[in-house]
């Protein structure tokens, strides 16, 4: 265990290090920066913009901004946004609470859906469930988030009319069940295919030979036997999480690190924009690292 926490960590700090060196150079080249749309106004002269440049380091050359960025980041010292001229770790800790909890709510709306029939398609085995969930993981692997979000959008408007209160919790629902489609299809699909496979493992049938209910069966055997592929999807949606929530909080309206990622890029604010990176890297990392953790926990031939 303490060997694979190791790999991990090393891992994790090469995956950081390169998305936010490619990030950095990507933004750097695209031209442009967060001062130059100065330039348009009349009253400020190229003269206040280049001693501007050089108050913000941006006449340094890319390799330089990025040291100096690096180095201040390992300290936990992210900088200040430029656009909002707060401190970028205060703004974006705000915003990844936000998306965090719209996260975990997306997660726990999949998970519960895909276990749920999943059991029940395991424990009953009837063609008419196995056609519903054939039904379901097409529906939501099929359909648009932006279509769902706006979809939800709707419903938010309608219920804002009548009950403003009621509105703030029914958006941040959702907003989640539009984040949690595609998760669904996933993991719904695996985990069906997982179960249905398991179910006839020769150590199955010797738990009914042995009187086993095929409730208790499920429940004991099937479901750990079956958990691995789920963990590994587990692990991989979290990228997908944060990537669907740019599309679910821009339509909704929503505050969190989707629409301020949209906002720091059309600013061109790096300091935020890497800021932005950092944190996510970050969370898709110690998301995969705790999937990776669960399988060796659940299963010791991942320890071996």
């Amino acid at each position: 265990m303490l060997k694979l926490i190791a790999r991990k960590l090393i891992q994790g700090v090469m995956m950081i290090f390169i998305v936010s060196a490619v990030t950095f150079a990507l933004l750097s080249f695209a031209g442009g920066d967060a001062l130059t749309s100065l330039r348009d106004n009349p009253q400020i002269s190229d003269e206040t913009i280049e001693n501007l440049r050089r108050v913000y380091g941006l006449d340094q050359p890319v390799t330089v901004r990025y040291g100096n960025w690096l180095k201040d980041a390992v300290v936990g010292e992210m900088g200040e946004s430029m656009y909002f001229r707060v401190p970028v770790s205060s703004i974006v800790a705000s915003r990844f609470m936000s998306t965090f909890f719209l996260g975990i709510a997306a997660l726990g709306i999949a998970v519960l859906i895909s276990s749920v029939l999943s059991i029940a398609a395991a424990r009953y085995r009837t063609r008419a469930l196995s056609r519903v969930i054939e039904f379901i993981v097409f529906l939501t692997a099929s359909t648009p988030r932006i279509v769902l979000a706006l979809f939800s959008l709707a419903i938010v408007a309608q219920i804002t009319a009548a009950n403003v209160d009621a509105a703030s919790a029914a958006g941040f629902w959702l907003a989640a069940l539009a984040l949690a489609a595609p998760l669904i299809s996933i993991f719904l699909a695996q985990f069906h295919d997982a179960l249905s496979s398991t179910m006839n493992e020769d150590f199955i049938q010797l738990a009914r030979a042995k009187g086993l209910s095929e409730t208790a069966i499920v429940v004991r055997h099937a479901i750990r036997a079956a958990l691995n592929p789920v963990l590994t999807v587990f692990g991989l949606s979290l990228g997908g999480i944060l990537g669907g929530s740019v599309i679910v909080e821009s339509v909704l309206g929503r505050q969190g690190l989707g629409t301020l990622m949209v906002s720091a890029v059309r600013g061109r604010d790096l300091p935020l924009v890497m800021g932005i990176v950092l944190v996510t890297s970050a969370a898709v990392w110690i998301g995969n690292t705790l999937a990776e953790i669960l399988q060796a926990v659940n299963d010791r031939r991942v320890r071996e």
